[in-house]
């Protein structure tokens, strides 16, 4: 009886990350407001209020931002698939989205555009964003963690 223990704990171990990975993606669906006080934003931040709307839209997740006054929109498809995400000048943001479990990981890479082309800095690190909702629902985390930034977002 005592060479089982070992093979059921083997077993067990094997399993729980498969387990882990096969739990359902959340639903960031609705609005929700930046709660200050629970978030620590970047030194140099000067927000002061945001309000986030997520949609899920033909398979993509979509965040509308309104930040200050100011609107913006981000969308990620997470399949894991590199995609163009954002074109500002001099700089291309390339992002891969999946889910780990039910926390939405965005991957993120700056390429910068230069006359012949665009190129990556050697030794610059990806941009690594997590999202994760609460288990009640009701709060909606955002996991900056290249610069210590964590903000809390609370249902509306």
């Amino acid at each position: 009886m005592r060479p089982l223990l070992p093979a059921i704990l083997s077993l067990l171990a094997l399993a729980s990350p498969a387990l882990a990975q096969n739990s359902a993606p959340a639903d960031f669906s609705g609005t929700w407001v930046l709660n200050t006080s629970k978030s620590t934003l970047a030194k140099d931040s000067k927000i002061k209020a945001e309000t986030l709307w997520v949609e899920n839209k033909k398979g993509a997740i979509v965040f509308h931002f309104k930040t200050d006054g100011k609107k913006s929109t981000q969308s990620y498809t997470p399949d894991g698939v590199s995609r163009k995400t954002q074109d500002l000048p001099g700089v291309l943001v390339v992002s891969k989205a999946m889910w780990q479990g039910s926390t939405l990981v965005i991957v993120s890479v700056l390429r910068f555009k230069i006359p012949n082309g665009v190129t990556s800095y050697p030794g610059m690190r990806p941009i690594v964003d997590k999202w994760s909702l609460a288990r009640d629902g009701q709060t909606l985390s955002w996991d900056a963690n290249n610069d210590g930034e964590f903000r809390v977002y609370d249902k509306q």
